[in-house]
């Protein structure tokens, strides 16, 4: 790991508090997006490996737009937004 990666607990303080947030919203883990967002984010925790990309949630007519960054200076982010063509 070089001094610019994002450490492990950096991560996963991150990536539980992306998750959480989410809920907030979605309310149930059980909902169609949710366990496709969890498992992208715990790879992450785990490789470190940078992911930038959309999750559907149709039940929701809105999509999970995530970034999670390999580099220390940026914050992994989530916008939970209304599909395009949806509103």
């Amino acid at each position: 790991m070089t001094k610019t990666e994002k450490p492990i607990e950096e991560r996963l303080k991150e990536g539980i508090s992306l998750l959480k947030q989410l809920l907030d919203i979605v309310k149930h883990e059980e909902t169609e997006g949710y366990s496709e967002v969890k498992k992208v984010i715990t790879d992450w925790i785990k490789t470190g490996t940078p992911w930038d990309g959309r999750i559907e949630f149709p039940w929701y007519s809105r999509v999970a737009e995530i970034s999670l960054p390999r580099s220390a200076k940026l914050a992994a982010t989530l916008a939970f937004k209304v599909k395009k063509g949806d509103s």
